[in-house]
């Protein structure tokens, strides 16, 4: 069944790229490669994305982890998998990721929901 998800990513990145809004970017942290002790500075990496971004829809909403307030980004599964160590930048501004959704939950990713706020 991976050939059917492989072709859903290809339609999830091609849809996402003709509606991308603005400037969007994941950007990735990588920590320090030192000894335990002092691993030395981390490394943030930004990535630009074809994604759409939105309030965040209420069935995510649990009151603790995710409040009314936040928002997110859906983005292609076809290239960086984001962390919650991670941050989202849109138009230039920085955001902290507070829980991302892989879609489908197993095997290939078609796409992300990325769950964030200021």
């Amino acid at each position: 069944m991976t050939g059917f998800y492989d072709e859903m990513q290809g339609v999830a990145s091609d849809l996402l790229n003709e509606f991308k809004q603005g400037e969007i970017e994941y950007i990735a942290i990588t920590s320090g490669n030192g000894p335990a002790d002092n691993p030395g500075p981390s490394r943030e990496q930004p990535y630009p994305l074809d994604a759409v971004a939105r309030g965040v829809k209420f069935k995510y909403v649990d009151g603790s982890n995710v409040v009314a307030s936040d928002m997110q980004v859906t983005m292609p599964g076809n290239g960086v998998r984001p962390d919650a160590k991670g941050f989202v930048s849109i138009d230039k501004t920085r955001y902290k990721v507070v829980q991302v959704i892989q879609k489908p939950a197993a095997g290939v990713p078609v796409a992300f929901t990325v769950i964030f706020r200021k």
